[in-house]
C-alpha cells in the first residue's frame, strides 16, 4: 500500500500495483517512497495525459450488457491526480511511501 501526501489536500491510499501503474503513467520508476516537487507537478500530468488517451474500442466487439468493465487507471488515479493539481495550485510537493 502506498500513502500519497501534500499540504495540498487530505492524503490519498492506493494499493500497490495500482500505484507502480500510476507512478509510471506519471513517468516515475515505482518505488516505496518518493516526492513529486512542485516544479515537477506540471511535466508528471501532462505525462498522464499522454499515457492515458483511451484506445479506440475495437470494431467487432460490442460490451456485455449488464456487466461493469473493471475500473481504468484514469478512475483509480482520480484522487491522486486532483491532489497533484492542487499541490501545483498551491506550490506544494507532493510525497508518497509506504506506511
Amino acid at each position: 500500500m502506498r500513502c500519497f501526501r501534500s499540504k495540498a489536500g487530505a492524503d490519498v491510499l492506493m494499493l500497490d500495483a495500482p500505484a507502480d501503474a500510476v507512478l509510471q503513467a506519471l513517468g516515475r520508476e515505482p518505488a516505496a517512497d518518493g516526492i513529486f516537487l512542485p516544479e515537477q507537478i506540471p511535466a508528471a500530468l501532462a505525462a498522464f495525459a499522454a499515457f492515458s488517451a483511451p484506445p479506440p474500442p475495437p470494431a467487432d466487439t460490442e460490451p456485455e450488457e449488464g456487466v461493469d468493465p473493471p475500473p481504468g487507471l484514469s478512475q483509480r488515479a482520480w484522487p491522486l491526480l486532483e491532489l497533484l493539481r492542487a499541490a501545483a495550485r498551491r506550490g506544494h510537493a507532493v510525497t508518497w511511501s509506504s506506511p
